[in-house]
């Protein structure tokens, strides 16, 4: 990831490291957390950068010197990346991660470690890890990178400075996801979906993500306009669809984005609608309404039926029950 690239994602916590690199107090051990695609793994090289670089400038990498240009491609041998193995990282991983540990250093006198997806650590592998974060070698440095913290050992925890990733703001991603050539109409969907750009292309992609966006547009049509067509379109149109649990959060998902919508266009707020081409059609429909109650209303069935479908209830009743619900408007 190139150094502009870190600086458009996390322009703060880049700054942050940046100093504690120049004044020589970057701590040992890091807990990154934050959603997938808010560029932890890619601070994590940044930073791995400015240690290596032979010719450093104010704390930070040159990019052009030998060590600079072996890391950019992946042939730095004091810089050790760790992921899962399968599903989980085991005892083992950690285990052959502590003799490295042990070891001097191959070219330098430093030693960075990157643990991705640290939350799939066996307890096991992370009781393991134990002696490293409580016993820090000199100029040695730890990076756990994780989506959920909450699932690491609170041990683990107390011994790293946890630095939280905020979520992309959505016109960044949009235009990230612009650069990457998906176009502007899915990258406006995509951009409030995810921040991975990688799993953003990969739905792009993916027939069954668009099958479910134009299910969920031409429900909400029939929801909003209260057509008697929106329970029957449930059995004969979405139910087929939807073949798991994910797919029916993901379509209810989709249907709130699209009730949002309605509501930022009812009081005139533009700029925060995701479906731009549809706003006409919002228009539309806002004008068929009585105030925003009835928008209200329906964005909370489609909650409560979010938490059903998570506690196993039936699919087919919870979408019929929205119909009932919202056409009490």
């Amino acid at each position: 990831m190139s150094e502009m690239a870190i600086k458009q994602k996390q322009p703060e916590l880049m700054a942050l490291f940046s100093r504690s690199i120049r004044n020589k107090r970057l701590g040992h051990a890091y807990l990154f957390e934050g959603t997938r695609g808010t560029g932890k793994k890619e601070l994590a090289l940044w930073i791995a950068g400015c240690i290596f670089c032979e010719q450093p400038t104010n704390g930070e990498a040159c990019l052009s010197c030998r060590n600079c240009q072996r890391l950019k491609e992946g042939n730095l041998p004091d810089l050790i990346e760790l992921e899962p193995d399968g599903q989980s990282i085991k005892v083992d991983q950690i285990r052959q991660l502590k003799a490295e540990f042990s070891k001097s250093a191959v070219e330098s006198n430093k030693k960075v470690y990157i643990i991705d997806d640290a939350e799939k650590m066996t307890v096991s592998a992370a009781n393991s890890l134990l002696t490293f974060l409580e016993e820090p070698g000199k100029d040695t440095y730890l990076f756990l990178l994780t989506t959920v913290k909450e699932n690491m050992l609170p041990t683990i925890r107390s011994r790293c400075q946890i630095i939280h990733f905020q979520p992309l703001k959505r016109q960044m991603m949009t235009a990230l996801l612009l650069a990457e050539g998906l176009n502007q109409t899915d990258a406006d969907v995509l951009a409030v979906i995810t921040n991975d750009s990688e799993e953003a292309k990969a739905l792009a992609a993916d027939e069954h993500f668009h099958l479910l966006r134009e299910l969920s547009w031409q429900w909400f049509k029939l929801l909003a306009t209260g057509d008697d067509m929106a329970f029957i379109y449930v059995q004969t149109h979405v139910m087929d669809a939807l073949k798991e649990k994910s797919h029916s959060l993901f379509f209810l998902d989709l249907l709130l984005f699209h009730y949002r919508d309605l509501l930022y266009a009812s009081f005139g707020n533009q700029a925060d609608i995701v479906h731009a081409n549809r706003l006409e059609d919002y228009q539309m429909v806002g004008r068929q309404l009585r105030g925003s109650q009835a928008i209200i209303l329906a964005i909370e069935s489609i909650l409560e039926a979010k938490q059903a479908i998570n506690a196993n209830v039936q699919v087919q009743g919870l979408l019929e029950s929205i119909v009932i619900q919202t056409s009490r408007r």
